[in-house]
């Protein structure tokens, strides 16, 4: 009779392991592309030198293949942040290095969110439903708070992160943050990120065809405009906060 239960109830532990499986099989792909990064020695090319020397040597190819280095460019932008390669700013000033600020940032801008949407859907297919599971309040809380407008939190994640790159792509999976809302919010939200690295990119890359880059030759009007805009946006934080402050106080009151 013991015998009979262990094969009656094999089928059904069967299907659990296997759908276990399979929702970590493309979390799993990703993790292997970021060890093959660091095994084909990839750490190296986030050194500022190597990189500079690298860029140079592919600008001519570039200038004489646009279309096509925009396409390779953008698809490799999209595979290191899927895979979730640290440093992914340096890809951004490579980006205005190569292509300079206008179609360096639309380049950095869709290669990012292609590849953040690549994370997203594997860490939801992946822990979702497992965490909502776990954590059922918790969860229901926060994930009434983004159903009311996700698109808005989204954006406003990206410009003004409270979390890393990769540690919002894996919060928003988790409180299953509707796809549209999560692709076009990264979109809009890193446009001005992107634009500042960029800039900077094109910069190095007009300076160093001059000759060796100083800190002076960096600084045009360009590069200064970039970096007001994305200063004004590091301190929206502490400028919402001193509002919703003085408003709340003035009810009170």
């Amino acid at each position: 009779m013991s015998e009979l239960a262990d094969t009656e109830d094999a089928p059904e532990d069967a299907p659990k392991k296997k759908s276990l499986l399979s929702r970590l099989a493309p979390l799993a792909v990703l993790l292997a592309g970021l060890v093959a990064f660091f095994v084909l020695g990839g750490p190296q090319y986030l050194d500022a030198e190597r990189a500079q020397t690298l860029l140079r040597g592919m600008n001519d190819w570039v200038q004489a293949n646009l279309i096509l280095a925009l396409i390779a460019y953008m698809i490799f932008y999209a595979l290191a942040v899927s895979i979730s390669v640290p440093g992914a700013l340096w890809f951004t000033i490579g980006a205005g290095f190569l292509f300079g600020p206008w179609f360096g940032t639309g380049v950095a801008v869709f290669g990012a969110t292609v590849g953040a949407t690549i994370i997203f859907l594997a860490a939801r297919y992946a822990f979702a439903d497992w965490v909502r599971s776990k954590f059922p309040g918790y969860v229901k809380k926060l994930q009434d708070g983004f159903s009311r407008d996700a698109f808005t939190y989204v954006v406003i994640l990206r410009l003004i992160p409270a979390l890393p790159f990769f540690g919002i792509n894996i919060a928003t999976a988790l409180l299953n943050v509707p796809v549209r809302a999560y692709f076009f919010g990264t979109l809009l939200g890193v446009i001005p990120g992107a634009f500042v690295y960029a800039t900077v990119g094109d910069a190095i890359g007009r300076a160093a065809a001059e000759g060796v880059p100083s800190f002076g030759s960096l600084l045009t009007p360009e590069v200064i405009g970039a970096m007001a805009a994305f200063a004004l946006l590091a301190i929206l934080p502490w400028a919402y906060k001193r509002f919703t402050a003085k408003h709340s106080g003035g009810d009170a009151a």
